[in-house]
């Protein structure tokens, strides 16, 4: 058993207007014109060369920070060499070597007892005698092997 419809199609009744404009027709209408003045452009223009001449000047002065920084650490080199060339001077002058020379040169003898002065007291700490010349006494500075420089003297008692 089969139903079938048939499909009717339904009318609608369309309102009547009471005086239906007439329909209206298109045209195509010009883009207006822009009416802006250069402001704005040269705003702009004089930003991004405002930008280039501050970077232009920034880079300028750390390059000038640059060549400053060098000269002054080649200065600094130089001064450390300086202070290198001293020491070594002092060192060469004030070792047990030097030292004993100048102390004979200028008519100097070892100590044979030496005294000792306490300065938290004043108080005077062993027994000091007059020193006589003793012939005996050496220093050795250098020798002829490199090795390093030693004092010897005779035997002193304390």
């Amino acid at each position: 058993m089969s139903q079938q419809a048939t499909a009717r199609t339904q009318v609608r009744p369309v309102p009547r207007r009471a005086s239906a404009p007439a329909p209206r027709r298109l045209r195509v209408v010009a883009p207006p014109v822009a009416a802006g003045s250069g402001v704005f452009l040269a705003a702009c223009i004089s930003l991004v060369v405002a930008g280039f001449v501050g970077v232009l000047l920034l880079n300028t002065a750390m390059a000038k920070g640059s060549f400053t920084m060098r000269d002054l650490q080649q200065r600094s080199d130089a001064l450390a060499d300086n202070q290198d060339d001293l020491r070594h001077a002092l060192d060469a002058v004030s070792g047990p070597g030097p030292l004993a020379r100048e102390a004979r040169s200028l008519g100097m003898v070892p100590a044979e007892s030496p005294a000792f002065l306490r300065l938290s007291d004043g108080k005077v700490v062993g027994v000091a005698r007059k020193a006589t010349k003793d012939e005996t006494f050496s220093v050795v500075t250098e020798s002829s092997s490199g090795a390093r420089p030693s004092a010897s003297s005779t035997p002193t008692s304390r």
